[in-house]
């Protein structure tokens, strides 16, 4: 329990030592040339809820859980890339009466916006992208028997909308992606039941060529 609160802090930790010994001249800055291919590695934790109309016990819940999984990057021109990502990922929902916890492998394809600016005199990128998403679910678990049945409950895919940014240092990458979840999380819902994921996955990148 102590480790899994303190996940968080050690991705950011972890991150930042990473940050810093980026190259052995200190340039922050990583210029991917167009028409090539670049692909990484990401590992990092996921906040996410429910939002659910017509089950009120849904209501204020966030769960932790863990991410990862590696990304394919290829850059189209000076400052346009597509991503391919295919992770690994744990989501769900908890508060007082609720810890609904499901497993998900998700297939991202999204456009990359490279926006060039200078800080303490260092060439730097950041990188806005937005693109289509869909997750398929892999295991179900509801410690809080909420629902009966609970793998026959939730649809077996999800489509999201998968928006986020990215601080490159070099090749490591500190990245914030939010999945707006677009279809009903329930497979039979009751008459005025809406389900919808959001999730917002916290993670450390190395990319390579």
């Amino acid at each position: 329990m102590a480790f899994k609160h303190g996940f968080p802090y050690l991705v950011i930790i972890l991150g930042i030592s990473l940050a810093v010994p980026v190259n052995g001249q200190g340039n922050l800055y990583y210029y991917q040339e167009a028409k090539t291919w670049d692909f990484g590695l990401r590992v990092g934790f996921t906040t996410s809820m429910i939002n659910a109309k017509g089950t009120p016990n849904l209501d204020g819940g966030i769960k932790l859980g863990l991410a990862g999984g590696l990304f394919g990057r290829y850059q189209l021109a000076d400052q346009w890339a597509m991503q391919g990502d295919l992770s690994f990922s744990t989501r769900g929902n908890k508060n007082e009466s609720t810890n609904i916890t499901n497993s998900y492998l998700d297939f991202n394809l999204v456009m990359v916006r490279n926006i060039k600016y200078r800080m303490f005199k260092q060439e730097m990128t950041f990188d806005f992208f937005l693109g289509p998403g869909i997750s398929y679910l892999a295991v179900t678990r509801d410690e809080s028997a909420l629902l009966a049945n609970l793998g026959d409950n939730f649809t077996a895919s999800e489509f999201n909308l998968v928006i986020g940014g990215g601080l490159p240092f070099g090749p490591v990458l500190l990245l914030a992606t939010t999945r707006l979840g677009l279809t009903n999380l329930l497979a039979s819902p009751a008459s005025g039941t809406v389900w919808y994921g959001f999730t917002t996955e916290w993670t450390i990148a190395y990319r390579f060529r």
